[in-house]
């Protein structure tokens, strides 16, 4: 398994990492256990390691990164567009490129999927790289699918992840990059879930935070969320903050997202129903069982349908 170049998330486990990165191989574990996953596909670490082998470009990241100083963060910032423009138009090899068409065609006829960087030293125990390399929505069609690939692929070396890596003390060698490929899911509401309340350090309440649409609002800080503090046990809400949410992120018919306005009787309104947070603890307490530590989740509703898009540790516990 070890040169393995795509894989699909059921044959992989949370032992995975080193092939799958951290949310590959925690989307592989969760689909192995029956958990509400869009159905995906990893391009593994080994792929990366050949495309950029193959090509050559291997070399001159490594000169570019050994005149590197890391603590300066101008450098930091002149040294990313540089290597990341390598990736661009990076050649491909016709076996993967046949392999990652392959999987994408059983997805469906050009069917919208989420990209998502997964490095192998992602959402590692004590280290989170989570934020730190890139995700593209709705992505429709072989050669975008492919694009987004390479741009995944060079979010490797953002000037952040090049920093973090440096102070974890994990050396560029010693980091690849998978890419996970999971079906689009059209959420109507999305959010996190914090198995444990991480800021005040609770095990006995989860944090549920939502919005209208799809989760970019959340993840790019656009949005102020709707913020739930839940008893894991009793389902009770102990504290709730539902500020006005005036904008939503939905795909885009020309692909990509679209940041729309909220229709007005929903822009002050509570996104989720007692039983949608019900179903969210529950799920919460399912992953966190599964995986035996706190867990950070990010979901989409679909159809009143609950589906789980990542888990990672909370590091901050």
């Amino acid at each position: 398994m070890t040169e393995m170049m795509c894989s699909w998330f059921k044959d992989l486990s949370r032992h995975d990492v080193p092939l799958a990165g951290g949310k590959g191989a925690n989307l592989g574990d969760m689909a192995r256990a029956g958990l509400p996953i869009p159905p995906g596909f990893v391009i593994c670490a080994p792929a990366y390691r050949e495309a950029v082998h193959r090509s050559g470009i291997h070399h001159r990241i490594n000169e570019l990164l050994e005149r590197l100083d890391r603590h300066d963060l101008n450098q930091l910032r002149e040294v990313e567009p540089r290597i990341r423009s390598l990736f661009h138009r990076l050649p491909l090899s016709a076996e993967l490129c046949r392999l990652v068409a392959e999987h994408y065609r059983a997805l469906g006829d050009n069917v919208p999927v989420a990209v998502r960087s997964s490095a192998t030293a992602e959402d590692l125990a004590g280290a989170s790289f989570a934020g730190q390399q890139e995700t593209f929505l709705n992505v429709a069609g072989e050669e975008a699918l492919l694009d987004a690939i390479c741009h995944c692929w060079s979010s490797l070396f953002t000037s952040q992840a090049i920093f973090y890596r440096h102070q974890r003390g994990f050396s560029d060698a010693q980091v690849s990059m998978a890419v996970a490929v999971q079906r689009m899911i059209d959420s109507t509401k999305s959010g996190v879930t914090f198995t444990a309340d991480p800021v005040l350090k609770n095990r006995y309440y989860m944090i549920v935070e939502a919005v209208w649409g799809l989760g970019e609002g959340i993840a790019s800080g656009a949005i102020t969320p709707d913020h739930y503090r839940i008893d894991r046990e009793t389902y009770e809400v102990v504290q709730e903050y539902i500020p006005e949410k005036p904008i939503m992120f939905c795909k885009d018919g020309r692909g990509g997202v679209a940041q729309l306005p909220v229709p007005p009787d929903k822009a002050t309104a509570r996104v989720l129903t007692a039983e949608e947070l019900r179903r969210l603890v529950d799920l919460g307490n399912q992953i966190e069982r599964h995986f035996g530590s706190p867990q950070d989740i990010e979901w989409g509703i679909d159809e009143g349908q609950v589906y789980l898009l990542q888990s990672r540790p909370i590091t901050s516990l």
